[in-house]
């Protein structure tokens, strides 16, 4: 054998996975805010194979419907459709995820959730909770901009950190990537940092460990699927 096929017997190293895991559809089971009607399930599936998306997620607020028509366009296809949802809660927005539809629905079924759709009474710790529940984790959504946590909940207070503390929660979202260092020893915010040093303490994890920040498109409309806030291609690879 040379040494060259020898060496091609090997993993050539880590291989990343473009994601967009905060999508929204439309329908009567979709998103109450999302008017383009191209934003079906196949639709958002077929435009994300387009866009080079290899893991994708519907997540509508407050409601689970489109997640399994998504799921079944997407059999057979070179995609992951993550089964989740957007809970709008008195704190700010959550993103929940689930390993199925099923524990999806399980655990979407143990939520209070208004019946126009636009709000979910339970708070962020209780959705986290209840998640774990059915292998589920979170990532607080857009926490710099409005609707995300750090507006709708600005104190720094037992709550918050309640919030932080969950272990099923594993990420935040930034809409912007000059907030990446946020709830980090890098943060700039004196608050921010001790929260999270606080966070490390409650879990047992290392100086270095962070919440990981993730960045995706939070798409209304099918241009904006696969593209930041910014309207760039700048999205988190897996």
């Amino acid at each position: 054998m040379t040494i060259q096929n020898e060496i091609a017997q090997y993993s050539n190293g880590a291989q990343f996975r473009r994601a967009d895991l905060h999508v929204h559809s439309f329908g009567d089971v979709g998103s109450y805010d999302v008017t383009d009607l191209s934003m079906t399930p196949e639709g958002i599936i077929d435009t994300a194979i387009a866009e080079n998306l290899q893991v994708v997620a519907i997540t509508d607020h407050n409601v689970t419907g489109n997640v399994r028509p998504a799921l079944q366009h997407a059999e057979g296809k070179n995609i992951l459709v993550v089964p989740g949802i957007e809970l709008s809660t008195p704190q700010g927005h959550l993103l929940v995820y689930c390993p199925t539809p099923d524990k999806l629905e399980a655990f979407y079924g143990k939520l209070n959730i208004s019946p126009d759709k636009k709000t979910c009474h339970n708070t962020i710790p209780q959705c986290l909770n209840y998640a774990r529940e059915f292998d589920g984790f979170g990532i607080c959504a857009h926490i710099d901009r409005d609707g995300g946590f750090e507006r709708a909940h600005p104190k720094y207070d037992a709550f918050k950190q309640d919030i932080l503390d969950t272990p099923n929660l594993l990420g935040l979202e930034v809409t912007s990537p000059e907030n990446s260092s946020w709830f980090s020893s890098e943060d700039d915010s004196a608050d921010r940092r001790n929260c999270a040093s606080l966070r490390r303490k409650k879990l047992g994890q290392d100086e270095e460990a962070e919440l990981a920040k993730v960045m995706f498109s939070d798409s209304h409309s099918i241009g904006a699927l696969g593209h930041n806030a910014r309207g760039d291609r700048r999205l988190t690879r897996l």
